[in-house]
């Protein structure tokens, strides 16, 4: 499967590196939504892991809009530090598939995995 990864931390690069790399995924990683925006709408992934809160012009709520107004159906799991009331429901409102909030563990990624793997 083809992973595309969002985050602008370094630390959370390296530890969803770590698990991929367990995996028989590839995985790419962006930094921000306007790097990744072009190769997500050419349909270059299986499932996205995409931070809500990207640095950038783009953030990841709108590049989720952009995603679904383009009739994509792959599979987005928001991750956000965000935590509080409604957060949830505001992710998978703007067309996120599912929700994980930081910090995750291993489990909880691989859980994610295997619940949106094709």
């Amino acid at each position: 499967m083809r992973i595309a990864y969002l985050e602008d931390n370094a630390v959370n690069v390296s530890l969803v590196e770590r698990i991929v790399s367990m995996t028989p995924h590839t995985l790419s990683i962006y930094n921000d939504g306007d790097e990744a925006c072009p190769h997500i709408l050419a349909g270059a992934f299986d499932l996205i892991f995409m931070d809500i809160e990207l640095a950038g012009s783009l953030s990841g709520v709108e590049l989720v809009r952009r995603v679904r107004a383009a009739g994509m159906d792959v599979p987005i799991v928001a991750l956000t530090a965000y935590a509080m009331v409604g957060d949830r429901e505001r992710c998978l409102a703007a067309g996120c598939t599912d929700y994980l909030s930081k910090p995750f563990g291993v489990e909880a990624f691989l859980e994610m995995l295997t619940k949106h793997g094709t």
